[in-house]
């Protein structure tokens, strides 16, 4: 309940000052565990990723924004984030989210690893495909644009959700999962989305 109000109240102050628009909405299921994938130009994205959608969506945070309790409760309450050390193999972080997929949840995933300095996409790492191989969960590809992908004060930032991709698609069915041909899809299916919605 007391997530719901915060979200609601973050709700009113982003609607005017970082105003938003999600389209494609309809390409997130109701329910069942998937993998969203999503560009990353901001610290906003995941908030905006959150307001866009009714599902509480899930995230890795680098361990960074937890310093203290309560980061540690803004952070993991309100925005379901969850700390992973980037320096090394986190198996604890890549654990919890492989289970709440496997929980019907949605895990929101940005696979380049770090924020965009430029607002073009960078290299898709295997984290995503490795969650949805271990799960058989669908990946969602999803983008955040932004006038030249820089946030502003009172300027738009439109979230478009692409439909699910099956394992099938990724190759990530079967006893040997490809996840360098997984990562190349998702790049040129984020990239599209891109492209095609500026």
């Amino acid at each position: 309940m007391l997530r719901k109000i915060i979200v609601e109240i973050v709700r009113v102050i982003a609607c005017v000052l970082f105003p938003y628009k999600s389209r494609g909405k309809e390409n997130v299921p109701a329910e069942g565990g998937y993998v969203l994938c999503c560009n990353h130009v901001s610290m906003l994205d995941p908030v905006h990723l959150i307001l866009g959608q009714k599902r509480h969506i899930y995230f890795m945070a680098k361990k960074e924004l937890f310093p203290n309790a309560f980061a540690r409760w803004l952070f993991s309450t309100v925005l379901g984030a969850f700390a992973v050390d980037r320096d090394g193999s986190d198996k604890d972080a890549i654990v919890h989210a492989i289970n709440l997929v496997k929980n019907g949840h949605i895990m929101g995933i940005f696979p380049e690893g770090t924020r965009s300095k430029d607002g073009k996409l960078g290299r898709v790492k295997a984290g995503a495909a490795m969650i949805a191989a271990r799960t058989g969960a669908e990946v969602i590809p999803c983008c955040v644009l932004r006038k030249d992908m820089k946030l502003r004060l009172f300027s738009k930032t439109t979230v478009v959700y692409g439909q699910p991709i099956p394992p099938s698609e990724l190759h990530l069915d079967g006893e040997r999962p490809d996840l360098r041909y997984a990562s190349r899809m998702l790049t040129e299916r984020i990239s599209a989305l891109m492209e095609e919605n500026r």
